[in-house]
Parts: C-alpha cells; structure tokens; sequence
C-alpha cells in the first residue's frame, strides 16, 4: 500500500488538508495517507523544513512526502518533485526541501509541467489542491516521476540560509530553532556533540544536564536533555520552558562543556 504524508500550515479549523485527502483518493483509493501536521505556523518555512526533517526518515521507504507551506502560490516559484534514494518530496520550491537536500541521496529533481496530471482547474492560491496533491496520488498510482516534468539540476533549488552551531573551545554556540507544543525549547546543538555533563545560562536562567529522562529533572528548573528530533533541547518538568523563560524562536544559547 502507498503511503503519502501532509505536511501544512492549515490549521485544523479549515477544510483544506481534508479537500488534498479527497483528490488523493479519488485519484488512487488504495493509498494510506498520514497527516504529519497542519500546525506549522501560517508561512513560516524555516519551521516547515525543520519537522520535516524530523520526520521523513521513520517512514517506509517510497513513502511521498507532500510539504505545502507556500506563502509564494501563484508566482513564479516552481512545484517540484524530488526524487531521492529512499523517498519522494512534492512541494513548492521555497526552501522547504533544504534539510532533505543536505542529507538525502538524490536521484533527480523535476519540475511539475506536465498538467495532465494536475486538476483541470488551478487556482492561483490553493496549489496544494490543484497540483501537489494530484501529482501525489498519480505518483501512488504508479506513474513515473520523468513523467510530471522536465528535469532540472539540484544545484538550483532554493535554499534556506539555516544557522549552524558553533564549535567553541569550551562548548557551543547554538540557537533555539523550535518551540514544541509542551514548550520545550529544540536548540541546533546536535546530541552527537554533547559530552556526559554540561552547563550554561540561558536568559539568566542556569541549567545542566543532559539527564536521562524528563522525570531525572528538579521542578522547576531549566535542564537539558538530548531530544528526540537528534538536538539538545531544554526544558523544565511539568513546565513549559518557553513561558517560563519568555522565549521565541531564533533566540542564541552558549552551552558549556564540564
């Protein structure tokens, strides 16, 4: 059975990831399709391309991943299909794709041209209807991806300028780059990088770890914690970080090694 995945920022009060299910399945009725979220904040990319590549690689292989966060609809950004060595990638060509590209293996990239495959009538503000989810469910159905478009080469496709960590002689420098629902502050500090103890102060807060689960933590108080999306996270037990600490997304944070 395929699988296709729906990535938004549509929120859940509209009809539109539910209109996407409908063309999907009259298209190919034997598809599962798997809503990862419609909460990405309205047109916020940077997110969009964050939980996706949070997400993508606990899927089966060959599962189509829809990505639809496209402030630019209408204009002349291109729709696309990314073809790697495990999966497929739809969407707009906005920088959604930038973590895929960085660690997928990719096969080829194309541009969405070919309107057989599309709705017979596209609107200019709701492609996510009119063209990524046919395209998806054409694709389940098991048309070939050369057969949506004309290639084009990777080296084209928008990127997102992404801030990485910095490396310090005693730690790093990072960001906090997402705000989950619990208000646990994700940072871009890798796991792989964090030695068994470290410290820091964040926003006159002091904080160690990482522990080992959320429970291992004083109430309370801001502590660290290898996350599960592979990124240093802080947090506090039964609290919410970003309330307690008033803090956004894109804030910095230096973390020290013991």
């Amino acid at each position: 059975m395929p699988i296709i995945t729906l990535t938004t920022d549509f929120g859940n009060d509209d009809p539109f990831d539910g209109v996407m299910k409908g063309v999907i399945l009259n298209i190919c009725s034997k598809v599962k399709i798997v809503d990862l979220t419609h909460n990405i904040s309205p047109q916020d990319i940077y997110q969009a391309n964050f939980l996706l590549n949070s997400c993508y690689q606990y899927f089966p292989k060959k599962t189509i991943h829809v990505c639809v966060v496209d402030p630019g609809v209408g204009s002349l950004r291109k729709p696309i299909l990314i073809e790697t060595k495990n999966y497929y990638f739809i969407g707009p060509d906005n920088g959604l794709f930038t973590a895929i590209l960085e660690k997928e293996n990719i096969q080829n990239v194309y541009e969405l041209t070919e309107r057989k495959y599309w709705l017979k009538k596209v609107s200019q503000t709701f492609h996510g209807r009119d063209i990524f989810a046919p395209v998806a469910g054409h694709l389940a159905n098991g048309i070939k991806p050369r057969q949506f478009g004309r290639k084009f080469k990777k080296e084209n496709l928008v990127t997102l300028l992404t801030n990485k960590p910095i490396k310090t002689k005693i730690g790093y420098k990072g960001i906090i780059q997402y705000i989950d629902h619990f208000g646990n502050l994700i940072t871009n500090i890798p796991n792989d990088g964090l030695p068994l103890t470290i410290s820091g102060n964040f926003k006159k807060h002091s904080f160690k770890g990482p522990v080992s689960s959320f429970a291992k933590a004083i109430l309370k108080q801001l502590t660290a914690i290898k996350g599960s999306s592979g990124y240093m996270e802080l947090f506090i037990f039964k609290g919410n970080a970003a309330k307690y600490t008033h803090t956004n997304v894109g804030e910095k944070i230096e973390v020290k090694f013991k």
